[in-house]
């Protein structure tokens, strides 16, 4: 190898350690509260908790294994994943020097016999090369190697992405559980209170054929009757619809959902620790991923810099060649060459203005997500412990009107009160019931709720 050829990969290797144009990564800085709003500062955080210690039920577990194995939105992020990886892949292979090979053979007769190979036997020509080529991008400006960083941070956004969705299909598929344990209840309180009604209807027109009672009770038991026989296929419509939707998203055909427990032992089931804000940051996979977005769009600011400047390539090549197939001259070359922009009529400058936009518009998206998760967490802190409130206060009201019931029988076994009156105060008595399921399941379904908004069941 010559001194010239050794000066020009010495050079090269010099350049490869060169600068790196563009601003450096600096993970972004947020004033966050010392605490969440509805809740004191806390050590202990919930989401620390695998999620199979925060939903204990077995069916559910089954259930949520299946969504997190067969979900269809899943299994495509998942393939989004490995496919931003072989991005990085992609993207790193200018670094290093590439290599290519070419070999032609050709063959002819020249009828003058003034070719430069001639086989004089039959005045033909006949020729070939065989060689090997390389070349090699000298990242002398950090184009390169920022164009890597910005696709390692878009892999890492897409795996945040699924983690993202693991945990929102947690969520959907833990409440939608407790939702149909609440509308198993109160499709069972609807069909007590077919039943009861059907019961004062026949008494009201056995009374009626006795002169005891007039059309006005009897229409009145009607209407209630009718009224609760009404609202039992609603139901059983909303079961049907939702069990379907949770199948779906467990990757299984429309079915029933196995379930157990009531919602009064799901409403303690687990203790809700929050942390403190700052936690939410780092556990968060949607924060995460817009953090990602924001590190490549930083990238993206350094190789639209970058751009500005020559680029220089190192070349070189080698092999034989075979003049007439029979002997061979072997031969090599090495260069490099330097490119840059003069004229580009601000297109330049506009990609670089554009950047630093799009680094802007991931900034806000980012700040935005870390304040859109803090209100979550809060909202649904508040909404827990206001819960507890309204449930004592709904329960007092139930078994206010339970006792109304029972005491209206008696007035009327003992002939001081018609029948009426019982099916009155019942009229105010189911609603009640059904409501009191309703607020139980609002307050159960805070803990997966909360266990997720915290970024708590991502990790495996």
């Amino acid at each position: 190898m010559t001194k010239s050829a050794l000066m020009i990969l010495a050079g090269a290797v010099v350049m490869t350690t060169a600068c790196t144009l563009g601003p450096s990564w600096e993970k972004p800085q947020m004033e966050v509260p010392a605490a969440f709003r509805g809740a004191g500062i806390s050590k202990s955080n919930m989401s620390d908790l695998p999620w199979q210690a925060v939903m204990r039920d077995r069916n559910l577990q089954a259930l949520l294994n299946d969504v997190f194995a067969h979900n269809r939105s899943m299994e495509a992020l998942r393939h989004n994943v490995e496919a931003a990886r072989q991005y990085v892949t992609i993207a790193r292979a200018p670094m290093f020097p590439g290599l290519g090979y070419a070999a032609t053979a050709s063959g002819g007769v020249n009828s003058a016999g003034g070719a430069t190979f001639v086989d004089t036997d039959n005045a033909s020509t006949k020729s070939g090369m065989a060689g090997v080529t390389a070349s090699w991008e000298i990242d002398l400006w950090g184009k390169l190697r920022r164009g890597v960083e910005s696709a390692e941070a878009s892999a890492q956004e897409a795996q945040e992405e699924l983690n993202n969705l693991r945990i929102s299909l947690m969520r959907q598929v833990a409440n939608g559980y407790l939702q149909l344990i609440m509308l198993d209840e109160q499709l069972r309180i609807t069909r007590n209170s077919v039943e009861s009604y059907s019961d004062t209807l026949k008494l009201f027109n056995d009374q009626l054929k006795e002169g005891v009672v007039d059309l006005l009770q009897v229409s009145s038991a009607k209407g209630a009757l009718a009224a609760a026989q009404a609202e039992a296929p609603a139901l059983e419509m909303q079961i049907a619809a939702l069990e379907n939707t949770l199948s779906m998203l467990a990757g299984r055909t429309p079915g029933r959902i196995a379930r157990s427990g009531s919602l009064k032992a799901y409403m303690n089931a687990s203790r809700v620790a929050a942390g403190i804000p700052a936690d939410v940051l780092n556990r968060r996979p949607d924060i995460r991923a817009k953090e990602q977005a924001l590190r490549a769009a930083n990238a993206e600011v350094g190789v639209a810099i970058a751009s500005y400047f020559p680029s220089v390539n190192i070349t070189g090549a080698g092999g034989f060649a075979f003049p007439n197939l029979k002997r061979s001259v072997d031969g090599w070359g090495i260069g490099a060459d330097l490119s840059g922009p003069i004229f580009q009529a601000g297109k330049l400058t506009a990609n670089e203005r554009a950047k630093k936009e799009n680094f802007l518009a991931a900034k806000a998206e980012y700040e935005q997500a870390v304040l859109n998760a803090l209100a979550e967490v809060s909202s649904t802190l508040t909404q827990r412990r206001k819960l507890r409130d309204v449930i004592r206060q709904q329960e007092a009201a139930v078994a206010a009107y339970e006792r109304t019931v029972s005491l209206a029988k008696q007035r009327y076994k003992e002939g001081y009160s018609a029948y009426f009156e019982v099916l009155d105060n019942q009229r105010h008595l189911f609603p009640a019931q059904k409501q009191l399921a309703n607020y139980r399941y609002q307050y159960a379904a805070c803990i997966p709720t909360l266990y997720t908004q915290l970024g708590g069941g991502w990790q495996k």
